[in-house]
């Protein structure tokens, strides 16, 4: 859609979601996970790090997106929904993860499987789905961050998200290029 050039200002605060989301994916999920692995046999707390981490940054996208709903600006509006609803399906990922630790740690607490095969269920039902979505959603967010960056918004985005105005001006733009 095209529309009046967005200043800086306006392009750093809707890139501010995607980067906090790809620190999330990248630094925290890879980075801190390979670090931590190696020291959780000695201090396995320090594995709650990651989640601790991770939800931070997930509770502030959530609690500023909210804030910024109503924003004037219709880039920075759209860019922080998208994350959000990103936020969203990478917050059910977190809970089918718990699940699967639950389930697994029930199994072999109260259910006499083996600690092997709870293992098993834990990182095919849980953690598997956990890596699949963190590395799609990087290569998701990296391409929608540069989106941001230079002032573009998806027409799906201002369908879903924008004002009465800017879906009228997308529509118009869409009907006046067929």
């Amino acid at each position: 859609m095209s529309h009046s050039a967005p200043d800086k200002t306006e392009i750093k605060l809707a890139q501010l979601p995607h980067q906090l989301f790809l620190f999330n994916t990248i630094g925290n999920h890879v980075l801190l996970t390979v670090i931590t692995i190696s020291v959780a046999m000695s201090s396995p707390l320090w594995t709650l790090l990651i989640p601790v981490i991770s939800l931070s940054i997930m509770g502030f996208t959530l609690i500023r997106g909210t804030a910024l709903k109503n924003h004037a600006s219709g880039l920075v509006r759209c860019h922080w929904q998208i994350v959000m609803r990103r936020t969203l399906l990478f917050l059910i990922t977190y809970g089918v993860l718990a699940g699967a630790a639950t389930m697994g740690w029930l199994l072999y607490a109260y259910g006499g499987v083996m600690k092997e095969l709870a293992f098993a269920l834990v990182g095919g039902l849980g953690l598997l789905p956990m890596m699949v979505m963190v590395l799609a959603l990087t290569v998701i967010e990296s391409e929608t961050l540069t989106h941001a960056g230079k002032g573009w918004i998806p027409d799906w985005a201002i369908r879903k998200y924008g004002t009465e105005a800017e879906k009228q001006a997308l529509e118009a733009e869409l009907n006046a290029a067929a």
